[in-house]
């Protein structure tokens, strides 16, 4: 849950190689640093054109060259992860019920627990050898959900404007946009993609030697040279899966199909399908002029005829009601079956919306789920341009979390920004395989997407999106303060929600463990008992300036301590939810520890954060993952403090007003101590 978490697994964590390397290995000021660098992840490299023969660039350093000896992600010790447990649950479960599940906890420390997690320990040794113990389960865990996947998964990132005038037009957008992502695909395909890589001592690691003598240590061995230099290599598995690829919808699990071979793109326009190849028989790209002409081709089409069924529409569905809808459409003849086939093996999809969203809220509303009849949310990515040239990538979240697609997006904004603009005069024919791929739809079919239509409408005109821009604090000021940007914004979210509704909730805030083989995301439980008494100062009319000072920084240095151990994959999230998992599959009684009332509430994210920051991010955002979750989208900047917060109708703007309130009151404290 970005999906909660942009960068990855917003999802309810506790609903839905050979050498194994100690956390030791990470020094202390090298996981502060890392920790640093995660919540502020700002692309500040100069833009660059492609190489001559069409790349982003070419490394020195192979794309995959540390993957193989990537540390493995620790399986928490079992008191450890119950431990933590009880200490989120005490914050959110009233004490006279807090009894229950201390019992409930003890009972499976001490009986079920330890058999399971005994079982975990053996997998992680064995089935799970060469990943982590969470990577299958958390697959299943998207691929088992049946909730419709457009607003409850899918992300959106938002691309900044484009400033070239001469290449802001819908076609010319969209055009640079689609060049830039084919040259990022070749860059990964061959290899010459910069590996991800956590520099905690650049004056050692970013330099020509360390770049020139790392490709000659054996793929087994490179992670710990470049540990030994301070550069700390990020798990890249998730980048196989970001082309070419599609989740298809069947009875109780759905699966992902990848086509490795596949040329082609998927454009949309309405409710029209138009495909044509974007890589040529060799592998070399196709002109960025040659797309753009056969986009500028699309769009002199007339408009899509609105009787022409909206096929789009069913990918917006339960993905049971998904399944059998596309048996029947396959059922109904070839024709569907060859348009089905090349919007599956798509490299990747691109929707030419109609609309021409005007402001930050209806950009969100735009990329975040649009009318569904031009998104096919099923496509591991698409982009989408808007009429004024507006454009964002909206994914699909089974396949990868946001680490693969920042470093997508980035790339390819930084690549656009360096192409020219075409003169629409000097374009060439469209290319004679742009063509339009249609579907046949029986009354029956007809039904379901008028069905489906209803619903979408109805959800979407349900959501409750309002922004908040403010400079009362902001990275600068926070940094100049000594404290901590992210923990404070934070404490700033747990007062809002407490002024708002008088106690502490469920919190959910992302951290990648991508500094593992096959990592995926850990759960930051913001909400802590510290949290909750900074809550209760800042909510005391008598409480002092200097009080609320202390507690404030008492809270932001736990909730660094929590990231920490998130990133370290020390949370206890993942862990239950592995555990919970084999007692499923095992049948019978679950243990009464997932049947207590504190698990139940803990699932029910109430506040679900993420942050992202980036020089190519003009917004972003995710919806609610539940009916009474507010999804908050941050960032921080020098100057400001930026939040887009969402919610279904539960009062999203009486929120932002008690966040703009406790950041005030927060400033006020802060600069209690600060001389005059």
């Amino acid at each position: 849950m970005l999906s909660a978490s942009v960068l990855g697994g917003r999802a309810s964590a506790i609903r839905p190689h050979q050498v194994r390397v100690s956390i030791a290995v990470f020094k202390v000021q090298d996981v502060r640093e890392y920790v640093r660098s995660h919540n502020n992840q700002v692309l500040k490299e100069t833009r660059r054109r492609l190489t001559a023969d069409g790349y982003i660039h070419k490394a020195k350093i192979p794309t995959y060259h540390f993957q193989k000896s990537l540390p493995k992600l620790p399986l928490p010790a079992l008191d450890k992860t119950l431990d933590r447990y009880l200490l989120s649950a005490s914050v959110v479960v009233p004490p006279e019920k807090f009894e229950a599940t201390k019992i409930a906890v003890q009972d499976f420390r001490d009986n079920a627990g330890k058999t399971l997690h005994s079982e975990l320990e053996i997998m992680d040794k064995t089935v799970f050898k060469g990943s982590s113990y969470i990577c299958d389960m958390w697959y299943d865990m998207y691929f088992e959900s049946r909730d419709p996947v457009p607003i409850n998964s899918n992300p959106q990132l938002t691309f900044k404007d484009e400033t070239d005038i001469n290449k802001r037009d819908q076609a010319a957008r969209a055009g640079g946009l689609i060049s830039s992502s084919v040259a990022f695909f070749r860059t990964l395909r061959d290899g010459h993609l910069e590996p991800e890589i956590f520099h905690t001592n650049p004056a050692r690691s970013k330099t020509a030697l360390f770049e020139t003598v790392v490709p000659w240590i054996p793929e087994q061995l490179s992670w710990y040279a470049g540990y030994l230099c301070g550069a700390y290599a990020l798990d890249m598995s998730q980048h196989e899966r970001l082309f070419n690829l599609t989740r298809i919808p069947k009875h109780g699990k759905d699966v992902l199909k990848q086509y490795p071979d596949s040329k082609h793109i998927v454009v949309q326009r309405g409710a029209n399908f138009y495909t044509f190849d974007v890589l040529n028989a060799d592998g070399t790209a196709v002109s960025h002029a040659q797309i753009e002409a056969n986009l500028r081709a699309i769009l002199a089409l007339p408009p899509p005829d609105t009787a022409t069924p909206a096929v789009s529409l069913l990918t917006t569905m339960n993905r049971n009601t998904w399944a059998d809808a596309r048996e029947k459409l396959l059922a109904l003849g070839e024709q569907n079956q060859r348009t089905l086939e090349a919007i599956d093996s798509a490299m990747f999809a691109v929707s030419l919306d109609e609309t021409a969203p005007d402001g930050l809220v209806d950009e969100s509303h735009c990329m975040l789920h649009g009318t569904g009849e031009n998104r096919w949310f099923d496509k591991s990515f698409q982009l989408i341009i808007t009429k004024n040239g507006k454009a964002a990538v909206n994914f699909e979240h089974s396949w990868g979390d946001g680490v693969a697609v920042l470093k997508y997006f980035n790339e390819v904004y930084d690549a656009t920004k360096a192409l020219p603009a075409l003169a629409q005069n000097a374009l060439p024919a469209p290319s004679p395989d742009l063509q339009q791929v249609s579907f046949e739809v029986d009354a029956e079919l007809s039904n379901v997407l008028d069905a489906a239509k209803s619903r979408f409408d109805a959800q979407c005109q349900s959501l409750d999106l309002q922004p908040l821009e403010t400079d009362v604090v902001n990275g600068n000021y926070l940094k100049s303060r000594k404290i901590g940007g992210d923990g404070t914004l934070q404490m700033a979210f747990q007062l809002a929600h407490y002024r708002m509704f008088g106690h502490s909730a469920s919190t959910y805030e992302s951290k990648s463990t991508s500094g593992f083989k096959h990592g995926r995301t850990e759960c930051i439980r913001s909400a802590t008992p510290l949290s909750d008494e900074f809550c209760r100062v800042y909510v005391n009319p008598d409480s002092s300036l200097a009080d609320r000072e202390a507690i404030l920084r008492r809270a932001v240095q736990n909730h660094g301590s929590l990231t920490k151990d998130a990133l370290m994959g020390e949370g206890w999230d993942r862990h239950l939810f592995a555990l919970r998992t084999l007692a499923q599959r095992h049948g019978g009684a679950l243990p009464a520890i997932f049947t207590d009332e504190a698990y139940a509430t803990l699932g029910n994210i109430v506040l679900s954060t993420s942050t992202l920051a980036s020089d190519a991010l003009g917004g972003g955002g995710f919806g609610p993952v539940g009916p009474d979750c507010f999804g908050i989208m941050y960032t921080l900047t020098g100057e400001q403090a930026m939040a887009g917060v969402i919610s279904y109708q539960r009062g999203t703007a009486e929120f932002l007003e008690h966040l703009q309130g406790s950041l005030d009151d927060i400033r006020a404290a802060l600069d209690y101590s600060v001389p005059a």
